[in-house]
């Protein structure tokens, strides 16, 4: 009896040994396979870059802006303008007792007027002004806008950061450890797809060209070139 069962291990440690070599090679190829398609893909620096300068956003642009509201209060605020004013005066005179009679055609009265005005105050009138706010070289109002900017500016690169990890968390556990469930698997890669299409929206459209798609051959993406930047709308 412990011969046979002696037997019975021996077999089946012989017959595990090839299994757990194969188990190996295919993890370490499905390892290999993973680090080619990362190698393809953006890097989280470059995402983040990618998003900054898509909504306008670097630490450059917004401390440029936070110079430029101190340095505003050197320069005046101009007012001008233009007034233009019309008027006509007009005075007749008639004398009760010296009369000045008509003779024509010399002198064309019919209403027996001494005198007859016509006047004219027309006036044109041109004016310039320049403030200064001198108070803005110390503090200005602005300055808070540019802090609000920079607090988006960090919640935008924290949510872009967690979303690439997170796609990257996914992808390697579709390749190391696929789903068994074809339902699981399904599942997993809608939601691959999902942070895809987010990751590109959020870069303008640079994320996308260069990720790893399940729908094509398991091999790094060829690298692309970085798209035509969006127009710049602070200006």
């Amino acid at each position: 009896m412990r011969i046979v069962t002696l037997a019975m291990l021996i077999s089946a440690t012989t017959w595990a040994a090839p299994k757990s070599e194969a188990n190996k090679e295919a993890k370490k190829k499905a390892f290999d396979q993973l680090q080619d398609i990362l190698k393809g893909e953006p890097s989280a620096k470059e995402v983040q870059q990618a998003t900054l300068h898509y909504y306008k956003l670097e630490p450059e642009r917004l401390n440029q802006m936070a110079r430029a509201t101190n340095l505003k209060g050197l320069l005046p605020e101009i007012e001008s303008g233009i007034d233009n004013n019309i008027g006509h005066n007009f005075s007749n005179t008639k004398d009760g007792l010296y009369p000045r009679l008509p003779s024509l055609p010399d002198n064309p009265n019919p209403n027996s007027y001494k005198e007859r005005v016509d006047g004219a105050t027309d006036q044109t009138t041109w004016h310039i002004k320049g403030v200064w706010m001198l108070d803005r070289i110390l503090f200005n109002s602005e300055e808070l806008d540019v802090k609000s900017l920079a607090s988006i500016e960090e919640n935008l690169v924290r949510e872009v950061t967690t979303l690439y990890f997170s796609r990257r968390r996914l992808l390697a556990n579709l390749l190391l450890t696929p789903p068994k469930d074809d339902e699981e698997r399904y599942f997993e890669m809608v939601r691959l797809d999902e942070l895809t299409a987010t990751l590109d929206a959020l870069t303008g459209g640079m994320f996308a060209q260069r990720a790893w798609k399940h729908d094509e051959e398991a091999a790094p993406p060829a690298a692309a070139t970085v798209p035509t930047p969006a127009p710049d709308f602070t200006k």
